[in-house]
């Protein structure tokens, strides 16, 4: 069987499992960048964005979807039929993660892109990794989070980018006034 086949069927199994909703929690949390005027954050903001992120990932994989619900960009909540629907949806799909067999065997955050404009936010986005296992095969994710504030600072939301691995242009349906054509960090899967 080939690695491109073994990927999807791995991948089709888990979503066919309890992670129903896995994928929808990747699309939540698919939040997006910002236009022209790029930026650069200072070392100490970079490294807060860097904990940050972090933490909201040990909570995802531990299964505690707080911390996740109280910090993703409410661009994404329409796109979910509202913020309800969103917390019921991202609750009920971060709590199955415990159950449905995926062991999380490491992550890793990387460095924040430059900041660009997006209207009244300002957006970057921030690399990351993660090894899993699941059913005995593994898997290394390489994606990015989205983080947006306002312009003139302030606290950080984010969107998870693995959800535009399908689906590229929803992008700009969540950050309509993000420039096109920035050019994204790394997001792909392979088996291990």
């Amino acid at each position: 069987m080939s690695n491109e086949v073994l990927h999807v069927s791995v991948f089709t199994r888990i979503k066919d499992q309890s992670m129903k909703n896995f994928g929808v929690v990747i699309a939540l949390c698919c939040w997006l960048a910002g236009p022209a005027c790029a930026g650069t954050l200072s070392a100490a903001d970079a490294e807060k964005l860097r904990v940050e992120i972090a933490s909201l990932t040990t909570s995802v994989e531990r299964g505690d979807p707080e911390p996740l619900i109280k910090k993703t960009h409410p661009s994404l909540h329409a796109l979910m039929g509202g913020a309800q629907n969103f917390e019921q949806i991202t609750r009920q799909a971060v709590t199955q993660i415990p159950q449905s067999g995926i062991k999380f065997l490491s992550s890793t955050v990387g460095t924040p892109t430059k900041t660009y404009a997006a209207g009244d936010e300002e957006v970057c986005f921030v690399p990351k990794t993660a090894v899993m296992e699941v059913q005995g095969k593994k898997a290394k994710t390489t994606n990015f989070m989205i983080a947006i504030r306002p312009a003139k600072g302030g606290a950080w939301q984010y969107l998870d980018g693995a959800g535009l691995r399908q689906n590229p242009e929803m992008l700009y349906q969540l950050l309509p006034k993000l420039e096109h054509g920035i050019e994204l960090p790394e997001n792909t899967v392979e088996l291990l």
